[in-house]
């Protein structure tokens, strides 16, 4: 849907850097580096600067003739504009629902039933529930506004050291704010999880020793504080805590979720994402590891309304892919129109498939790491926990069928829901009791793929379809 605003508009800012000032979120999943196309706009103002051959090759001939302009190239011709009205272009595919699917919560072994509200703090959405003696009463979600300064963790932590920092940390708090003003009763005390560079650009952590050697957070353990709304309303905190840069609080919450504190059979766990999280293990000893999946899993350059990995089998099992991932003619060059069943053919790039493919061998090759790391083999797993949005509606075949997982597991997997959420909220519902959460970190080993020796060569192995 799309939303129309009056701002006003500096001669040294862009429409984009306008629209940031005054706290209204626009996608612009590239943070403003002209490559995305994603923050396309309408204006009525003829102060702004004509259209660039580098902006117009961004969209479409029908975008073109229309008059849609990017907000980060719109920018005023030598003077200020007191009053420009803008029109967000806001895209479908990026309305899908948000996982906040849980399943039942354990109240068999808890501490006070309280009121609290879990939150799982996403990159792309926030999900709340709100918990009263034992049983959900609430359920809300909504997309993270820090979208305007980029779609993934690397976008948003460039700008945070580039100065944006409050810009970011504010888009967040009102996010939590306005889903908080939803609430019917007032919680107790909150309880957030969330990945570790999320997490610090809630607190206005610095990230440059993240994203640069020797890439180590500014904080990983607990962080018990009072949370204070825009309104002043304030409430005791309690953040799930991280095992590393790349292991966060997020993923932690989901192990703990997963019965990995209590467990003796051993489980593998994957979140498939931007970085597909990953762990084995079971309460004596516990892997992780975190792949860079890119962006294939979250939907950013294909727009593809159903899942991706279907999407991939149905063209190697029809032959419109070969098994190297190589589009047969006469899709070479323009792309295979595949249908979604939903709209009009969505058209597979042949850069499409290789997102989708370096994604596949990432996880894969991960799994594979940790597996014979651990010592273990697919046969001595008892489950594999999938975990995500990505993971609720994966189509296990379709994922065997590109070799996303080994064949064995295909009896194992379960789709788990909203790990991170459901981890709140049973830490909420244990009286906030820290013992099992404390005990995977302590039995938890981080390992760094990209110093395996042997990563290379899976990778390369499974980049097969």
């Amino acid at each position: 849907m799309n939303r129309e605003y009056i701002i006003n508009c500096k001669k040294d800012e862009t429409v984009l850097d306008a629209l940031r000032r005054q706290n209204i979120t626009i996608k612009a999943f590239c943070n403003g580096h002209h490559k995305c196309g994603k923050c396309r706009i309408l204006l009525d103002e003829t102060g702004i600067c004509e259209a660039s051959y580098a902006e117009m090759r961004l969209l479409s001939e029908d975008e073109n003739a229309d008059g849609v302009r990017l907000a980060c190239f719109s920018q005023p011709a030598g003077q200020d504009i007191d009053e420009i009205k803008v029109t967000i272009l806001d895209e479908l595919e990026n309305d899908a629902p948000i996982l906040t699917a849980t399943g039942e919560p354990d109240t068999s072994h808890t501490g006070a039933l309280n009121t609290f509200a879990a939150f799982d703090l996403g990159t792309t959405t926030i999900a709340v529930k709100l918990i009263r003696s034992g049983e959900e009463i609430y359920t809300d979600s909504r997309r993270n506004s820090q979208c305007s300064y980029g779609a993934d963790v690397i976008s948003r932590s460039e700008a945070q050291i580039g100065g944006a920092g409050t810009g970011l940390m504010e888009c967040l708090r009102d996010d939590i704010d306005t889903l908080i003003d939803g609430f019917p009763v007032t919680p107790e005390f909150l309880v957030f999880s969330g990945n570790t560079t999320i997490i610090h650009l809630l607190m206005g952590y610095p990230l440059d020793n993240m994203v640069n050697y020797p890439f180590k957070p500014y904080r990983t353990g607990w962080i018990k504080d009072d949370y204070i709304t825009r309104d002043g309303e304030e409430f005791p905190l309690r953040i799930i805590p991280a095992q590393s840069a790349y292991i966060g609080g997020d993923i932690v919450a989901g192990l703990y979720d997963c019965g990995f504190a209590s467990s003796e059979k051993v489980s593998l766990f994957v979140d498939l994402g931007t970085n597909g999280e990953m762990a084995i293990g079971n309460r004596g000893r516990i892997l992780t590891a975190s792949a860079a999946a890119g962006p294939a899993f979250e939907g950013t350059h294909i727009n593809v309304a159903t899942d991706v990995v279907k999407c991939m089998a149905s063209l190697r099992n029809s032959g419109i892919i070969d098994e190297n991932g190589l589009l047969k003619d006469p899709y070479f060059d323009s792309g295979y129109p595949y249908d979604t069943g939903n709209s009009a053919p969505v058209i597979i790039s042949q850069r499409d498939i290789r997102d989708i493919q370096m994604a596949k061998s990432a996880i894969r090759s991960g799994l594979e790491i940790l597996l014979s790391r651990y010592g273990a083999a697919p046969h001595d797993i008892d489950r594999l926990y999938l975990a995500g949005g990505m993971g609720y509606s994966l189509d296990i075949d379709s994922a065997l069928s590109i070799g996303l997982f080994p064949e064995s597991l295909k009896h194992k997997a379960v789709p788990a829901g909203n790990t991170s959420l459901a981890g709140c909220i049973k830490y909420g519902l244990s009286g906030c009791d820290d013992k099992d959460i404390d005990s995977i970190l302590e039995v938890s080993q981080e390992i760094v793929l990209s110093n395996d020796p042997d990563f290379s060569a899976k990778y390369f192995e499974y980049m097969l379809f």
